[in-house]
C-alpha cells in the first residue's frame, strides 16, 4: 500500500470503523450468479478514477480521506480530476483516445457517451452488480432511468427524488395574514398580496411576488403541478406525447401568463441569467422562489451572515395541489453515473474488483468517508452524533464525493440542522409519493441526440412569447406543428418504439 508513511493520521479511524462494523464475507471472484457478501480483498488492488473538479485544486492521494477509503476498501486507489467546465469535452476525447481509467464518473447520457457503451467501451452490469450486497440495494427506477438500451453501464451517482420545492418569506406571509398556499390558486393569492399589500411594511410599492430567469425549471415545476406530464406522457394509443402537446401544459401557460400580466413576476426573467436569479429574493424586493428545496437555507444563511437578520424568515414548501391533485415535478434521481471502462479495467475481473470496490464505498463506513471524511480533521460531532463540518480556507477534500454513488438511504452522519434544513429534508421525503415519472427517461433517439437542443429551444421560445402575450394559443400551437415539422415527429415514433420494445 502506498503511502504507507502518512497512515498514522487516519489509523485511529479506520480501527474504530472495524470495531463498530461486522465486516463483510466472502468474495466477489468466480461465477457472476454468487449473491456472497463482499470483502476487501487480501492483498491491496489498484483502482484508478476518473472525476470532476469544480475549482482546478482537487483533493490529493495522500489527503486522510483518501487514505482512509483506501484501508477499509483495500484498494491502492489514483485519482484524477478534469474541470467540470469542459469536462464533457475532454471525456469525449478520452473515450475516443480509448485513454479512461477503471472507473469514471459520467455526467449525463449524452450522444457520445450512449455510443460508446453500445460499442462496448464500458462494461455491462447489468447481470453482475446485483451478486454485491450494497449495490444489489440500489433504486430500481433510478437504475432504469440511467440504463441505455435497457442495459445497466454504471451504478448512478444518487441525488433526492423529491428535491423540488419552493423557498418563501414566511415572515411576509404572516405579515399578509395569510397561510401556506396548498392549491395552485392559494399560492396565486400568496404572490398577489407580496406585490400589492407591502409585505415589508415599510409603506413602498418595491416588492413583487416571484423571481424568474431564463432557466426553465420553475415553470416545469408550475406545468406538472397543473397535470402536464414530467417531458412525456403516453396516450391511450401507446404512442408518447410531448408534454408541451397537452390541455394540461396550456392550463399552466394561462397561468403563468396571469402572473406574468399582472406583475407578480419579473417581466424580464427570459434574458436574466441564472447567475441573477436569486438577487431580487435575497435583497428582499420579491418573496418566493421555485427551484431546489435546500435553496431555502442557502437563502437563510445569508441573511443571517450578511445581514444580520432574522433566522425564521424563509421557510420551504413542495409544490402545492393543482387542478389534477398534487403533482410534483422529481429530479431524475440521479446525477450520471460511474461506469467501469474496459480501457482500465480490461478483463472480467477487473470489472468484478470495480464492482467490489463500488460496494465498499456503499457501506456506511464507505459513504461517510466520502460525504463527510475523518471526525476530527474534516466534521466536528456534538453531543447529539450530529456532525459540523469544519471550513478551510480551501477545501481540502474538493471533488472527492463526485464519485460517490450512495445508493443506499440513511447511512450518511446526520448533519447538525436548523429548523429550516430539517423542513427541507421533510419535504423532499413528502414530495416522493406524488412524483410524476418521465416514461422516457431511460429511452434513447437519435434525432433527440442530434437535433433535440434546437428543438428544445422552439418550444421554449414559444412558451415564453405566449406568456409575454406576443402569440396566443393558436401561435403556440403552430410552433408546436413545426416542432413535429422539423424532427420531432421522429423523435416520437422513436421513443415510442423504444418504449414499447423495453415493455
Amino acid at each position: 500500500m502506498k503511502k504507507l508513511s502518512i497512515l498514522c493520521i487516519v489509523a485511529a479511524f479506520v480501527i474504530l470503523l472495524s470495531a463498530c462494523v461486522t465486516p463483510p464475507t466472502g468474495g466477489t471472484t468466480g461465477d457472476s450468479k454468487q449473491t456472497d457478501p463482499v470483502q476487501a480483498p487480501a492483498k491491496p488492488k489498484e483502482i484508478s478514477i476518473l472525476a470532476i473538479t469544480f475549482t482546478g485544486t482537487p483533493i490529493a492521494e495522500d489527503e486522510p480521506s483518501v487514505l482512509a477509503l483506501e484501508e477499509l476498501t483495500g484498494y491502492d486507489i489514483t485519482l484524477e480530476f478534469l474541470l467540470n467546465s469542459s469536462y464533457e469535452d475532454q471525456l469525449n476525447t478520452r473515450m475516443a483516445a480509448g485513454n479512461l481509467p477503471a472507473l469514471v464518473a459520467i455526467t449525463g447520457k449524452t450522444a457520445s457517451v450512449i455510443s460508446n457503451c453500445r460499442a462496448g467501451a464500458f462494461w455491462d452490469i447489468t447481470d453482475h452488480y446485483k451478486n454485491y450486497p450494497n449495490l444489489a440495494k440500489a433504486n430500481e427506477i433510478v437504475m432504469n432511468n440511467i440504463s441505455i438500451d435497457g442495459r445497466i453501464y454504471g451504478i448512478y451517482r444518487a441525488r433526492p427524488l423529491g428535491r423540488n420545492g419552493i423557498s418563501y418569506r414566511r415572515d411576509w406571509l404572516e405579515n399578509v395574514g395569510l397561510e401556506e398556499p396548498k392549491t395552485m390558486d392559494e399560492f396565486y393569492n400568496m404572490l398577489k398580496a407580496f406585490t400589492e399589500n407591502d409585505p415589508d411594511g415599510n409603506n413602498q410599492n418595491d416588492t413583487y411576488g416571484m423571481t424568474w430567469c431564463k432557466y426553465f425549471g420553475p415553470l416545469d415545476q408550475i406545468a406538472v403541478a397543473f397535470g402536464a406530464p414530467n417531458k412525456w406522457g403516453v396516450g391511450a394509443d401507446g404512442k408518447l406525447v410531448p408534454y408541451f402537446d397537452t390541455p394540461e401544459f396550456m392550463d399552466s401557460m394561462k397561468y403563468m401568463k396571469k402572473l406574468y400580466d399582472e406583475g407578480l413576476i419579473n417581466k424580464d426573467y427570459a434574458a436574466l441569467e441564472t447567475s441573477d436569479w436569486t438577487k431580487d429574493f435575497q435583497n428582499s424586493k420579491s418573496g418566493a422562489h421555485i427551484d431546489v428545496t435546500d435553496q431555502a437555507w442557502r437563502f437563510q444563511k445569508k441573511f443571517i451572515d450578511e445581514m444580520q437578520m432574522p433566522e425564521d424568515i424563509v421557510w420551504v414548501m413542495g409544490m402545492p395541489e393543482g387542478p389534477k391533485g398534487k403533482k410534483i415535478l422529481p429530479t431524475s434521481g440521479h446525477a450520471g453515473f460511474v461506469a467501469i471502462s474496459k480501457d482500465g479495467a480490461p478483463t472480467e475481473q477487473d470489472m468484478k474488483d470495480a464492482l467490489n470496490f463500488l460496494d465498499i464505498c456503499n457501506t456506511k463506513e464507505g459513504q461517510n468517508i466520502l460525504n463527510w471524511g475523518i471526525d476530527g480533521v474534516h466534521y466536528d460531532l456534538n453531543e447529539k452524533g450530529e456532525a459540523t463540518r469544519r471550513t478551510f480556507a480551501t477545501d481540502p477534500r474538493e471533488g472527492f464525493n463526485q464519485f460517490m454513488t450512495n445508493v443506499i438511504d440513511g447511512l450518511l452522519i446526520q448533519e447538525a440542522m436548523q429548523p429550516v434544513q430539517q423542513r427541507h429534508v421533510e419535504v423532499q421525503l413528502e414530495n416522493i409519493p406524488y412524483c410524476v415519472a418521465n416514461p422516457a427517461e431511460p429511452l434513447t433517439s437519435n434525432t433527440y441526440a442530434d437535433k433535440g437542443a434546437q428543438l428544445d429551444q422552439l418550444i421554449t421560445d414559444a412558451r415564453n412569447k405566449f406568456i409575454a402575450g406576443q402569440i396566443d394559443e393558436a401561435g403556440f400551437k403552430g410552433e408546436v406543428e413545426k416542432w413535429y415539422a422539423q424532427g420531432g415527429q421522429q423523435i416520437v415514433e422513436e421513443y415510442t418504439d423504444a418504449y414499447n420494445a423495453a415493455k
